[in-house]
């Protein structure tokens, strides 16, 4: 799903393509980093100039080695490249692929920690009139060279700079319990990890294994040469308005033998909870309704109280209700949602009436039942006509349904996008645009895509920037977008510590068809101290009230043999 989107979004207004060079130590990459170099020929980037390290160490004797040893941090680097080492890390050749290449070897001066490169050297480099410069090998490199290609030289730091300076890549994290592992592309300057930004991101800390950790790190990574590459192949004046990292961060360095100690007994014991969660602990949701408009829930800077929501009651055996939405009809309040069985393994839509809204609810009606899994059931109100648009990322597809005059059904009325896992997707007019935002099923919690259309039943194109987002603190939908004293507010998903842990509200700052930014203002956190206190992932507005959706654990023998089956049948890439 991700590159098919991304992929769409390059091909509109894509006017020129730009030359760079891949400072390395020869044609061998990891393979994060060999996938970077592939996609940026994939899009028409021109590979130019290998800058390779010429320094050649001689090999020294066992005991010379055995000598020189940092003692201190041997099980650290005994296990960097064994145990710990993740797929992205394995070698790949590209010879053939960089055949076309000049090579430039170059023999760098150490001053400290940091190299400078020749003046011959950077004579030819300049010559070459490279666009930019992929960093994959050498050190802390410093001087002229930062200036040598048009756009400079593009690193990555798999942290967040922020945070965390040095390394090791995801390790900290996990140490010291952050629960979201942050990572960037700068444009290398003088300062240690205080570059010009280029990219960031933030995902979900994988507390139980250092491996997956490193390995969604550089994955998720490895395409954004290729998309800022491409943004500056449009508008080359991009790069003079990114702004440098402020970071003062201290620096961390390679972990000792105790920390490692420390850091072994904690994978186990986060794994073991892991397990537990994985396969004890079902998620049960239901449904909350609060007599106040959205804007008051949303922007009124006090926690919820327990007193303020009228939960609906307990849904019976191995199901729950969540992701409300809803609207009104002949003066009462209708609500869709997802409604789930363990048993079947599958959900569909149901929807009920507030008799009394919030006190009484009448028996749910199916309104929405497909072969595949349907969730989040958008409302959408326009020109007197009721839409929805649930989830149905098993299809492949996005359906718009419209619900039939004078009766309580909803008819499929069009496909807004085809071949696409989207997941929680929302829709709104704003500006004279219909705008759709949602994420993709391989980062449903992370990455955020955004497409538009001038009229409902128009194509919808992709946006420039796809994806517009990568944020697991602020990503995914989560219920109805609104406007409030002339600013658009976006709730999503707060995924950093649990599955819809708290609703976070986006200011948005732009939307337009070639940019997109917001900043997040305020968290709405699940109610604690009620029967669904432990996460709230939805926020929806309907006029005078507002539906959010709470979420308990307990045991449930279907979901317990799922789970086992699923890992008892495949291997789970979490569990590396």
């Amino acid at each position: 799903m991700e590159s098919e989107a991304f992929a769409s979004s390059r091909l509109r207004g894509k006017t020129a393509s730009l030359r760079f060079g891949i400072m390395c130590n020869g044609p061998v990459f990891q393979q994060w980093q060999a996938n970077a170099i592939l996609e940026l020929k994939k899009c028409g980037h021109q590979p130019a100039l290998l800058v390779i390290d010429g320094r050649v160490a001689p090999k020294p004797s066992l005991f010379s080695r055995l000598l020189k040893k940092n003692w201190g941090t041997v099980l650290f680097t005994s296990l960097e490249n064994r145990i710990f080492k993740p797929p992205a890390k394995n070698p790949v050749d590209l010879q053939a692929e960089l055949q076309e290449c000049e090579t430039l070897v170059c023999h760098v001066q150490q001053k400290g920690f940091s190299e400078y490169f020749q003046p011959a050297e950077l004579e030819i480099i300049r010559a070459r009139q490279l666009d930019f410069i992929l960093r994959f090998g050498f050190s802390i490199v410093r001087g002229e060279v930062l200036s040598a290609a048009r756009f400079g030289i593009w690193s990555f730091h798999h942290d967040d700079e922020m945070r965390y300076r040095g390394g090791p890549a995801g390790f900290w994290e996990i140490f010291n319990g952050d629960p979201v592992s942050g990572v960037i592309m700068q444009r290398l300057t003088d300062k240690l990890d205080g570059g010009i930004l280029l990219k960031k991101g933030y995902l979900k800390t994988v507390m139980h294994s250092y491996r997956a950790n490193v390995e969604q790190l550089l994955a998720v990574s490895s395409s954004w040469p290729a998309r800022v590459a491409d943004e500056l192949a449009l508008n080359p004046d991009l790069h003079i308005t990114a702004q440098a990292s402020k970071t003062d961060a201290p620096i961390f360095k390679v972990p000792g033998n105790l920390n490692m100690l420390k850091f072994i007994l904690l994978l186990i014991r986060n794994r073991v909870r892991f397990y537990y969660r994985d396969l004890f602990a079902a998620e049960f949701w239901n449904i909350g309704v609060i007599e106040k408009p959205i804007h008051e829930v949303a922007l009124g800077g006090e926690k919820l109280r327990k007193e303020e929501i009228t939960w609906f009651p307990a849904a019976k055996q191995s199901r729950y209700l969540a992701d409300p939405a809803g609207f009104m009809e002949g003066g009462k309040l209708h609500i869709l949602a997802e409604d789930y069985s363990y048993a079947r393994q599958k959900a569909g839509i149901s929807e009920f009436v507030m008799e009394n809204a919030p006190v009484g609810v009448g028996e749910p009606a199916s309104v929405i039942e497909t072969e595949h899994h349907v969730s989040y059931p958008y409302v959408i109100e326009h020109s007197g006509e009721v839409y929805c648009l649930p989830e149905s990322c098993q299809s492949s597809g996005i359906a718009l349904y419209r619900r039939e005059q004078g009766s309580a059904t909803f008819k499929k009325h069009r496909t807004l996008l085809d071949n696409v896992e989207a997941v929680d997707p929302t829709l709104l007019l704003y500006n004279g645009a219909w705008w759709l935002f949602f994420t993709g099923r391989k980062h449903s919690n992370t990455h955020l895509y955004l497409y538009y259309s001038p009229d409902l039943d128009g194509a919808f194109q992709p946006h420039r920037l796809n994806p517009v987002k990568t944020d697991v603190r602020s990503a995914r939908p989560a219920g109805t977008p609104f406007v409030h004293e002339g600013f658009l507010y976006r709730p999503a998903q707060d995924c950093s510590v649990t599955y819809g842990g708290r609703v976070a509200l986006n200011r948005v700052l732009v939307l337009n068809e070639d940019n997109f930014s917001e900043e997040t203002v305020r968290y709405v956190e699940p109610v604690r101290g009620s029967a669904y206190g432990k996460a709230l992932h939805t926020l929806s507005g309907v006029g005078d009230y507002t539906l959010v959706d709470g979420k308990k654990y307990k045991f449930n023998r279907h979901f317990f043999w799922s789970q086992l089956r699923k890992k008892m049948n495949r291997k789970d890439p979490r569990n590396v």
